[in-house]
């Protein structure tokens, strides 16, 4: 992170190094540390604007993923 205007920014390498750390830790230990402090874990609320982003992203891609079997198996 970078200062500018007295407040840290983030750049295009801390955003890919924070994706990067969102994805060893995995879906559910992210969402549990967001919901606890967010900004206390990842940074400031910058980062925790992007967790956000990266978490509604992977319930996309597990909807999308889900989508056939709901299809075949789910409930009529």
């Amino acid at each position: 992170m970078r200062p500018r205007f007295g407040q840290a920014v983030l750049t295009d390498d801390d955003r890919e190094r924070l994706r990067d750390r969102l994805e060893r830790l995995g879906e559910q230990k992210v969402r549990l540390m967001s919901g606890v402090d967010c900004v206390r874990y990842f940074g400031n609320w910058q980062a925790a604007e992007l967790v956000d982003e990266w978490l509604e992203y992977k319930d996309a891609e597990r909807q999308r993923q889900s989508g056939l079997l709901q299809r075949l198996f789910g409930k009529r």
